[in-house]
C-alpha cells in the first residue's frame, strides 16, 4: 500500500504526494497553487515551513500527525484552523541530529510569501 505524505481534499477531489519535506507543497505552490486555496490538508509534518507555506496558498483547514510549537503558532496567528495528533518543539532533520534545515531556513521569517520565496530560491538552486 502507498504512504501518503501530504494530502489536500477540494471540492471533493483528492489531491497525494508521496514527496518528503515541503516538496509536495512547493511543487503545488509552483504548478497549480489554486489546489490549496480553500482546502483541507492532512500531511504527515506539519512544522514553521509547512506552515508559512500553507498560510501563503491559503489552505482552509491542516491537520498534522506531527506538528510543531513553531507551526502551531504560525496557523493560530493566521486564523487557520489545524490540529494534530503529536506535537513536537521543533521538527528535525532525517537523521534526527539537528533541526530540520527548512525549518532553519525561516526561524526569523514569520510572513508567508516571504517563506514561500525563501523555499523557491532554493528549490530552484537544487534543479
Amino acid at each position: 500500500m502507498q504512504e501518503y505524505s501530504c494530502t489536500v481534499i477540494k471540492d471533493n477531489i483528492t489531491y497525494r504526494s508521496t514527496l518528503s519535506g515541503i516538496r509536495p507543497l512547493m511543487n503545488w505552490l509552483t504548478s497549480q497553487p489554486e489546489i490549496l486555496e480553500n482546502s483541507y490538508v492532512i500531511d504527515k509534518v506539519v512544522g514553521k515551513a509547512s506552515a508559512l507555506l500553507l498560510t501563503y496558498g491559503k489552505a482552509q483547514k491542516i491537520h498534522g500527525l506531527t506538528m510543531s510549537k513553531a507551526g502551531h503558532e504560525i496557523l493560530e496567528r493566521y486564523g487557520i484552523e489545524h490540529s494534530w495528533d503529536v506535537m513536537v518543539d521543533y521538527i528535525q532533520n532525517m537523521d534526527h541530529t539537528d533541526m530540520c534545515p527548512m525549518e532553519k531556513k525561516v526561524i526569523n521569517i514569520d510572513d508567508p510569501k516571504e517563506a514561500y520565496q525563501t523555499f523557491l530560491t532554493v528549490f530552484t538552486k537544487k534543479q
